[in-house]
């Protein structure tokens, strides 16, 4: 049986919409749980969104 690999969540800056992957915050039988990083590797502002929500934000 082949692989899939898992595809990790993705956080957006809400201040430049630089896209981050989230850090593995927990290990799972079943997958893994993520966590968004503290800052933002560009600009470093810490208000970071998961990717599913970022349609719906409003600043």
């Amino acid at each position: 049986m082949a692989h899939s690999p898992e595809m990790p969540e993705k956080y957006v800056c809400t201040a430049c919409q630089t896209m981050h992957a989230g850090t593995v915050s927990v290990r799972t039988d079943s997958g893994h749980q993520y966590e968004a990083p503290a800052t933002c590797g560009c600009c470093g502002d810490t208000e970071l969104i998961p990717e599913k929500r970022w349609p719906h934000f409003t600043p």
